[in-house]
């Protein structure tokens, strides 16, 4: 009789979406991805993450955590409430992003040298999630940076002193457990640019508006929208075939800075804005860009309000009785467009062109997955750096 009142009255049941469905990954993903990059957006830099990868990296922690912060990690990442399903979540999504070619995405962990690891955890870690745990001494910053130096260099990810001087972790307290992630880009687009195309040209840079660089320039077809609500435009790029990605571009309209493209941006929009994408012959015009960027998730997840797993010692790392909370935790990541695409992508006549994207200004990029939007880094070109100090 109830369920008679309810369905006459129209009053809608809330059934929760299912955390082991495809389209629920995908969604709550791309959901953290845009809440992440709003809470760490400073329009005055550059700027690339992977919150897709942030997200898989804690919750490689989720079954040797205590109520707390399982509490945390579900609201924060939708994960389902049984250990056993977490894991052959990770499990999946781990490989789906790490293909070791076009896509090199690493976590790294570091333990204090004088605790010995718990049985779980030693389990989850180095024989179920296949994480390299190194134990080291880290009262001494020396040990920690080669380490985790050493482990992103040999796995050719070309991400370079990942830890530098200015990190120090040795001061009191001290610290126990460390996690990094490294996220590299890695596979080249479909669309080659002519160098002989490539001209110097202004770029607004927030920081030198009038400051000349070498702008690449090829007339293709690729899907093309405009976005009224947003005030924007999108160019989709595809990567080389057998990567599955490509390189969403958003550019905000004359008169329309980027951060406010940024503030109104939903996911809602970006599910609009896939619908919109039309196969269009389009000049672009793009200055070459490379952004090669270390994050600390801690702050970001904190003004979130998902900040437990640094703040309570819950997790059952060690075998000691006393639990462990996570000390730092630190993302590098990297991308790199230039004219050295694989060419297989047609070339047009600038004369056929329907559409224009000139991106002498503040843009924001995406790289995404093809087969169903899934983002697997974020970010946007802002700010002039000098070449001889990028790197």
């Amino acid at each position: 009789m109830a369920c008679f009142v309810l369905l006459n009255n129209c009053v809608a049941i809330d059934i929760p979406p299912d955390p082991l469905a495809d389209d629920t990954v995908v969604s709550v993903n791309r959901k953290f991805t845009l809440e992440y990059f709003k809470a760490s957006y400073d329009w005055k830099t550059n700027y690339v993450a992977s919150p897709y990868h942030v997200r898989l990296a804690l919750s490689m922690f989720y079954p040797i955590a205590g109520a707390a912060v399982q509490e945390d990690f579900c609201v924060a990442f939708t994960l389902p409430e049984d250990s056993k399903d977490v894991i052959e979540q990770q499990c999946r999504l781990s490989k789906e992003i790490n293909d070791g070619r076009h896509v090199k995405a690493l976590s790294f962990v570091l333990v204090e040298e004088t605790k010995t690891l718990s049985d779980d955890f030693e389990r989850l870690f180095l024989r179920t999630y296949d994480t390299t745990v190194e134990a080291v001494d880290l009262t001494d910053d020396i040990p920690s940076a080669a380490a985790v130096n050493s482990f992103y260099r040999i796995a050719q990810t070309e991400i370079d002193d990942f830890i530098c001087e200015g990190d120090v972790f040795s001061l009191e307290p001290c610290f126990t457990l460390m996690l990094f992630s490294g996220v590299s880009i890695l596979t080249p687009l479909c669309l080659r640019f002519n160098p002989t195309d490539t001209k110097m040209d202004v770029f607004r840079f927030i920081n030198a508006p009038e400051q000349r660089v070498p702008m690449m320039r090829a007339t293709t077809s690729v899907p093309f929208c405009l976005h009224n609500e947003l005030k924007c435009s999108a160019v989709d790029i595809p990567f080389c075939e057998g990567s599955g990605l490509s390189l969403l571009l958003l550019l905000p309209n004359e008169g329309t800075e980027l951060r406010e493209v940024v503030t109104n941006l939903t996911e809602a929009h970006l599910k609009q804005m896939e619908e919109f994408l039309r196969p269009t012959i389009t000049t672009i015009v793009l200055p070459k860009f490379f952004v090669r960027e270390k994050t600390e998730p801690k702050p970001v997840l904190t003004k979130l309000g998902y900040g437990g797993v640094f703040e309570i010692k819950d997790l059952r790392v060690f075998r000691e009785a006393s639990r462990a909370h996570l000390n730092g935790f630190f993302q590098h990541c990297y991308i790199s467009i230039d004219e050295n695409g694989n060419g297989t992508l047609p070339v047009e006549a600038e004369s056929s062109s329907n559409a224009t994207f000139h991106a002498n200004r503040p843009f924001m990029f995406f790289v995404r997955r093809l087969a169903d939007g899934q983002v697997f880094q974020i970010g946007h070109f802002s700010k002039y750096i000098d070449p001889d100090e990028q790197f």
